[in-house]
């Protein structure tokens, strides 16, 4: 069956329980006739019996005229008594209306009421004397109104069951999507716990694995602060070393200097001697050679004295004592050339020694000016080491402040850690709980 073939059913099954046939329908054309001329002014009663209720006030607005021009119509409708499909889609709309605008049934049957009294008041006044006919025609209204009224009604409650079953299926979905939405929801949060709980077992470990580690190198820190410490009291006794060397090189420089000017003095000195020593040599060998010829000279005069005879032997006696000296003067002169000739060679010998000592000196004040330098970049040098050094013990100190950071932030890493293994419990129990919550409040949702 169609809708418009159950609408139609369903029509006629209330027409008939209502008792609707042609003599109501007649009797409603007969009185529309007298009540049409007077229905305005029904009409204006009527709306300003509403104007005087806030509620239904509010509902009308300045919506009168319009409201007034509808009723009019519908009245038309329904006192041509023929309840046709026009009538009825009239009557239907008047329930979907009322429900739209919220106005409720106990407010459209007091109205209905109003309206009635005021069609009895007219029957009556018109069929006083025809007590037959005001019968017929109270019993058509009354029949008239009792049916638009249960088909307004029935389009309001229709309204009502199908908003109502709109509101539940949207309830529904709702629900349904609520319950997935949640139960996703409570899995997120069950898997972010036990994520959670993981991460925070694992910070765990790290801050008890950096506060070991931060204890291994807080140790290892103070022994090498004690190092660089024992380091830079070595540096500075090196540095203090260093420069007395540096003082003592500076001095064997400055003494060696002097030796080398005393060996300049003393090879000039020897020089002299040698020159001295050369020009005795010449001398004595001058002195040779005159004894060489006073000897000649003698050997000479002892011939002229032997040719002489006895004349000649005074002279004789005086060459012979001349040659005998002229003699020793030449050994002796060979005695003293000998002595001169080792001299002289002592003399060089002196001479080639002193200028040995006096390279040996020079090199040795090359050497100790080299050793002066070296040492000064050596001290240089060691400044450096010990300024460093003492940066490293500061660097060493600030590490292990640092490292006392670290581990006072490790361990708070580490309470922060369990806090938040605790908070995962919880947190996982409260999933839990509101999951079991949820679960409860979609039963008793979806029960009611």
């Amino acid at each position: 069956m169609t809708k418009d073939e159950k609408s139609t059913v369903d029509r006629d099954s209330r027409l008939r329980f209502m008792e609707v046939s042609e003599k109501t329908g007649a009797a409603l054309r007969d009185f529309w006739k007298i009540l049409e001329p007077q229905l305005p002014q029904i009409l204006d009663s009527f709306y300003a019996h509403l104007g005087a209720v806030p509620e239904l006030s509010k509902l009308v607005g300045n919506q009168t005229s319009r409201l007034k021009q509808a009723q009019g119509t519908h009245w038309g409708r329904l006192f041509s008594g023929t309840f046709d499909d026009t009538y009825m889609q009239s009557v239907h709309t008047i329930g979907l209306t009322h429900n739209r605008i919220g106005l409720e049934p106990r407010w459209y049957i007091g109205g209905y009421k109003f309206v009635m009294n005021r069609l009895v008041d007219i029957a009556i006044k018109k069929y006083r004397w025809t007590p037959a006919k005001l019968s017929e025609v109270l019993c058509a209204v009354n029949t008239a109104v009792c049916l638009d009224m249960d088909l307004a009604i029935s389009a309001y409650q229709d309204a009502m069951v199908e908003e109502r079953a709109g509101r539940q299926r949207a309830l529904e979905a709702a629900i349904s999507d609520f319950d997935v939405a949640v139960n996703e929801i409570i899995k997120s949060v069950a898997s972010a716990s036990t994520e959670l709980q993981a991460s925070a077992q694992a910070m765990s470990v790290t801050a008890e694995q950096t506060s070991s580690k931060t204890t291994t190198v807080a140790a290892a820190s103070e022994e090498a602060s004690a190092n660089v410490q024992t380091v830079a009291s070595a540096s500075e006794q090196l540095s203090s070393s260093i420069a007395e060397i540096g003082r003592q090189a500076s001095m064997s420089t400055k003494i060696a200097g002097q030796a080398v000017q005393e060996a300049h003095r003393t090879d000039e000195k020897v020089q002299g001697l040698a020159d001295a020593a050369q020009k005795i040599g010449d001398v004595v060998t001058l002195i040779n050679d005159i004894a060489a010829q006073t000897n000649l000279l003698a050997l000479n005069a002892t011939i002229e004295a032997a040719r002489a005879g006895e004349a000649g032997k005074g002279f004789a006696v005086v060459a012979s004592e001349v040659k005998s000296l002229a003699n020793q003067t030449a050994k002796a002169t060979e005695e003293i050339a000998e002595q001169i000739k080792a001299m002289q060679g002592a003399t060089h010998e002196s001479v080639d020694a002193i200028k040995s000592i006096e390279q040996t000196i020079t090199e040795m004040n090359q050497i100790a000016t080299s050793i002066a330098a070296a040492v000064d970049e050596q001290d240089a040098a060691t400044n450096e080491i010990a300024r460093n050094v003492q940066e490293a013990a500061r660097g060493t100190q600030d590490v292990s402040s640092n490292i006392v950071s670290v581990a006072e932030a490790a361990a708070e890493t580490g309470a922060a850690a369990a806090q938040i293994s605790g908070s995962s419990d919880i947190l996982a129990r409260q999933a839990e709980t509101l999951r079991q919550q949820v679960d409860t409040f979609l039963s008793r949702a979806r029960a009611a």
